[in-house]
């Protein structure tokens, strides 16, 4: 209104608050109600993200009980040296492990230098061979030179350390760097110029720190449930699919107690009611009135939200076959709250497994024929609001396509109403001016009216 803020000037009737007064009621009665259903299009949008983000986690719990997979988790004891680990989905029986022997490395000690890095390994150049690899050396080399010399050439194979066995004697080890019978080494001074104090054979008298084998490689032996059997390592994950085993101890004999792990379905049982109670507790929220608080919820007028409580309290209460979830330790209270009895399911998983797992993920019965699980019937109501191009998709398609509308709506309205009271200003101050001079000849009139009356 600034460019007629000089209304009424002429008339004093015709001024700038009359429109601000007009413009305010039509305002009222045309932008405002657009207004409130932008606010409210608005909160349904955010009510909507709410609801379909608690139906995807509540799907999730039960997408996991309908996938028998958790049926598959097993827990592992073991009463002995031995460890032992099932990778997931393994279905095996207990059994019994023992150790006969251990899978061991090869190991060969040289016989002992005075000093590791002064004294000579060799009258002249040469040639030591261990497992067909030459290892070059010569007349200036060091003990601290051989061994690394070893470790460059031995790769993935071997290596060579030196171990001070006294205080003044330093001998070179040479080691296998895997176990089992095949990693054995065998070691030749091909030129035969290496300082004989390294290869004079070891004797407990003569010799007690001379050249010897302290430990030939060999390959692990054991008893899988009385089968005798032979592995290069201790570790073991070839016997069957899934099933991992370390060997620890030589005479070892462990018993593997493998039972159906009932915390992983008892937990998902958890975190399936708390879905449950969470979604159905937030839909009352949005679709019910509350009379004492002055109340009522987003969608409150919403017969599709309001139908999903109905939808999913009747699917989780489907009897199958004569069972349902009221049988595994579900209840629902009158105000629609749901409870779990841990002790009950992990009776029923006591008593028959299969059973349970036929009736929570389905299976197959005595014909072959397929049947679905109760958390199957489930998942399939969610994904039928959840899934690509189904009822939640359509739904916020609509609730965003409205808010576009009546943002272009409140635009529409608002320029009309800019433009009305524009060509009403314009005509307030053409009228305006003409009754200024209407006024103003008057005026000049009423001088001269004055004037000849005084005269």
């Amino acid at each position: 209104m600034a460019a007629i803020s000089s209304l009424g000037v002429g008339s004093g009737v015709l001024t700038a608050d009359v429109i601000d007064q007009l413009k305010a009621a039509d305002e009222a009665a045309i932008v405002k109600p657009i207004d409130s259903k932008i606010t409210l299009n608005t909160q349904k949008q955010e009510a909507y993200n709410l609801l379909s983000s608690l139906m995807t986690s509540f799907g999730a719990s039960a997408s996991a009980l309908s996938d028998g997979v958790i049926f598959e988790n097993k827990t592992v004891d073991v009463s002995g040296e031995a460890e032992v680990s099932l990778d997931l989905g393994v279905n095996i029986d207990s059994f019994t492990l023992e150790t006969l022997s251990l899978a061991t490395k090869d190991v060969t000690k040289f016989g002992s230098f005075l000093n590791k890095d002064a004294t000579p390994v060799a009258s002249g150049s040469g040639v030591l061979t261990i497992n067909g690899k030459e290892i070059n050396y010569t007349a200036s080399m060091k003990l601290f030179d051989l061994a690394q010399a070893i470790t460059d050439a031995g790769g993935d194979s071997f290596s060579a350390s030196i171990l001070q066995t006294g205080s003044s004697a330093f001998s070179l080890v040479v080691s296998s760097k895997e176990t089992g019978a095949d990693n054995a080494l065998t070691i030749t001074d091909t030129s035969g110029l290496l300082d004989s104090a390294l290869l004079n054979p070891y004797d407990v008298d003569t010799n007690p720190n001379g050249y010897e084998k302290v430990q030939t490689a060999s390959d692990a032996s054991f008893k899988y449930n009385g089968i005798s059997m032979t592995r290069s390592t201790n570790t073991i994950s070839d016997v069957i699919n899934g099933l991992n085993m370390t060997l620890r101890k030589e005479g070892d004999i462990s018993n593997v107690n493998i039972k159906l792990d009932k915390s992983a379905i008892t937990d998902e049982m958890d975190n399936f009611v708390s879905a449950y109670n969470t979604l159905l507790s937030n839909l009352n929220d949005m679709t019910t009135v509350n009379q004492e608080a002055g109340t009522k919820g987003v969608f409150n007028s919403d017969s599709f939200i309001k139908s999903i409580s109905r939808e999913l309290s009747k699917v989780v209460s489907t009897f199958q076959d004569g069972n349902s979830l009221i049988n595994f330790g579900i209840d629902i209270d009158r105000y629609g709250v749901m409870s779990f009895s841990k002790a009950t399911l992990e009776s029923k998983l006591d008593a028959d497994e299969a059973g349970v797992k036929l009736f929570f993920s389905g299976g197959y019965d005595d014909n072959a024929e397929p049947i679905s699980g109760i958390f199957d019937t489930i998942n399939e109501k969610v994904d039928s609001y959840t899934g690509y191009k189904n009822l939640f998709s359509s739904y916020e398609d609509s609730l965003k396509t409205e808010g576009t509308n009546l943002g272009k709506s409140k635009l529409s309205a608002e320029e009309s109403l800019r433009i009305r009271y524009e060509t009403m200003a314009n005509r307030f101050a053409a009228y305006d001016s003409i009754i200024n001079q209407i006024n103003s000849s008057f005026s000049s009139l009423q001088m001269i009216i004055d004037s000849n009356s005084s005269n």
